[in-house]
């Protein structure tokens, strides 16, 4: 493909491989990492997507967001630590368990929505917007909401920017050694130079390089 990666099949048994049957489409990508300070670097790695369009998702998008998918451990955090003053569900049934559950998740939706837009008003990325100061911020504003049409609009202009105000610094470039304290993984051991370690010299997607 233009970028790079290039097509290739899935199958579930070496008969169906060799009959060409049950076969999964999917795309591969090939990169390294030039960057000397970085785990992995000058080794070939492979990420396997079903996104096969390459203008639509190009290669280098996929591997910053693959690499980005640890995400969701702040995700989990913002869910369970902030958004909840409470880290237990009130809820006595399954049902109601369900039901608590899901306002939890839309409201988290509405939330990063709020920040999302915020971003946009300013230019910068998402990331860049305090999850915290966005709750405080709406939970102060949400008594203001007047029930008419015009001025939800105008309360919610206003609410957006005042989130945008709500900045924090882009985050540093920083990695940690793979390995445990213990040896009972397929992890090196921890020793004493893992300690302190290099940090990257520039960010994830400047590091990247396409293999063609």
């Amino acid at each position: 493909m233009p970028d790079g990666s290039y097509l290739a099949k899935l199958y579930p048994s070496a008969a169906d491989r060799r009959r060409d049957r049950h076969g999964l489409l999917v795309r591969l990508i090939e990169y390294t990492l030039d960057d000397p300070q970085r785990p992995g670097k000058e080794e070939r790695h492979r990420l396997l997507t079903t996104l096969l369009d390459a203008e639509l998702d190009p290669a280098r998008t996929l591997v910053c967001l693959y690499h980005e998918r640890r995400e969701e451990e702040i995700t989990f955090d913002e869910l369970k630590t902030h958004q909840r003053e409470r880290p237990v569900l009130r809820s006595q049934t399954p049902a109601g368990v369900v039901q608590e559950v899901d306002a939890l998740m839309l409201a988290h939706y509405l939330i990063r929505v709020l920040m999302q837009e915020a971003a946009a008003t300013q230019n910068i990325d998402p990331q860049r917007i305090s999850f915290t100061g966005a709750l405080k911020i709406l939970r102060c504003r949400l008594p203001e909401c007047a029930p008419e049409p015009e001025k939800i609009q105008q309360w919610y202009q206003r609410l957006v920017q005042e989130v945008a105000e709500e900045t924090i610094p882009p985050r540093r470039h920083r990695i940690n050694p793979r390995v445990i304290k213990q040896k009972m993984s397929k992890w090196p051991k921890k020793r004493a130079h893992h300690r302190h370690p290099p940090q990257p010299t520039k960010p994830f997607e400047e590091s990247i390089v396409l293999c063609h």
